[in-house]
């Protein structure tokens, strides 16, 4: 019996042009992969992100979309449109990772968000770019202007501390090539602006010392931070340990660990010193007090000057006891009694002279020496004694006697 070709050939056109199985499910699904740009389709309509894993991922700098101003109703009834389009034109060119949802940068901002959204100037820009730790930040608005609907975009570069401003109009608020032309010009923007970051990982010795990079303090103990590339100084510091102090350069995409090993610039930091350390500290100290304030130094002075007296008394007495003979032979002594009297009242005050002074000095020396360093060697004190026997020698050898 013949068959039909026919049905055959029908059958198996069909099963030809049928798509396979995967892709009957992948369209069930709801995926699309026929536009021109599959990334941007996946990132934003359904959160999905094919494309191979970056490593450096961590060194993109950090974009914030704060928002859009909308002042007129036609305007803001296509700000959803606009936020959508403006967000996919930052991050379509991969230079840049999202620091923040819309909706998690608002209630992070708070109570400065409506500010933040009319921002236009670096100096209202700073504290939101911290708030949100974004190195990028953009704010927007939609308007009609003389020229036309116009959107005007304010992006600040946190690295620099600078505003650049792009303006695009189109005919109305939804035109879509108006919303494309706006996308293009922000990726363009943010393609220029953006660096990658560098990661800087700082170990040092002591849990609680402060880590500053700049002006900047990124943290306590080990730390690791995403900085900006370019040369930054690096300052370690902690109580009771000295403090280290280096220049890096760090370039875009490098990953950097810096080892620091703080010592001990005071005192150990569980106690104080121990007992002969304080001792031999206040010995070392005692010195240096000024000897003009002290009452010894002056009774040592008063001293010296009556052992003077007395020496310049007892010469006296001795030039007279050496004209007490009879030089001449005549039998009368060579000086009269009264002067004779004289000289033997000036012996014994140069003895008393000589031995007050000698014991004031030599106590006021003692009392200079040993009080301030008493845990000084006993070997090192003066004798009181040994002053005094000089002085007594000194009597009996100028004082004589008569």
């Amino acid at each position: 019996m013949r068959i039909p070709a026919a049905p055959f050939i029908a059958l198996l056109a069909l099963a030809l042009l049928a798509p396979p199985s995967w892709a009957q499910e992948q369209g069930g699904l709801g995926l699309d992969l026929t536009t021109e740009s599959p990334s941007e389709q996946q990132r934003f309509d359904m959160g999905l992100d094919l494309r191979p894993t970056n490593p450096n991922a961590d060194l993109l700098p950090r974009f914030a979309l704060v928002g859009l101003h909308a002042p007129e109703r036609a305007g803001a009834q296509q700000a959803a449109d606009w936020l959508e389009a403006l967000s996919r034109g930052a991050l379509s060119s991969a230079m840049v990772a999202q620091a923040s949802e819309l909706q998690e940068t608002r209630e992070r901002l708070a109570d400065g968000y409506d500010a933040a959204v009319r921002c236009a100037e670096a100096a209202c820009f700073a504290e939101p770019a911290e708030l949100l730790d974004a190195d990028l930040l953009t704010t927007a608005r939609l308007s009609l202007e003389d020229a036309g609907w116009t959107l005007r975009a304010w992006t600040y570069d946190r690295d620099r501390r600078t505003v650049h401003e792009d303006v695009v109009t189109g005919r109305n608020p939804g035109d879509e090539d108006f919303l494309n032309e706006a996308s293009a010009v922000l990726s363009r923007r943010l393609t220029a602006l953006a660096r990658p970051r560098a990661m800087l990982t700082v170990n040092v010795n002591v849990p609680q010392s402060v880590v500053k990079v700049g002006e900047r303090i990124i943290g306590v103990g080990n730390v690791q931070v995403r900085v900006a590339p370019g040369t930054v100084p690096l300052e370690v510091s902690a109580d009771e340990y000295g403090t280290h102090t280096r220049t890096l350069d760090l370039a875009p995409g490098a990953r950097e660990t810096v080892d620091v090993m703080l010592e001990i610039s005071g005192p150990p930091p569980e106690g104080p010193p121990d007992e002969s350390e304080a001792s031999v500290a206040s010995a070392r100290k005692g010195p240096r007090t000024s000897i003009l304030k002290r009452p010894a130094f002056y009774t040592a002075l008063l001293g010296l000057a009556a052992v003077g007296a007395g020496v310049v008394m007892g010469m006296a007495a001795k030039d007279v006891e050496s004209r007490a003979g009879d030089a001449d032979g005549d039998g009368v002594f060579d000086i009269t009694r009264k002067e004779r009297l004289d000289a033997q009242s000036q012996a014994n005050l140069a003895t008393a002279l000589l031995v007050g002074g000698g014991a004031v000095t030599a106590g006021s020396v003692v009392w200079l020496v040993v009080v301030p360093a008493r845990s000084a060697p006993a070997s090192t004190s003066v004798s009181p004694g040994s002053s005094g026997g000089a002085s007594t020698s000194l009597h009996l050898m100028v004082g004589g006697s008569f």
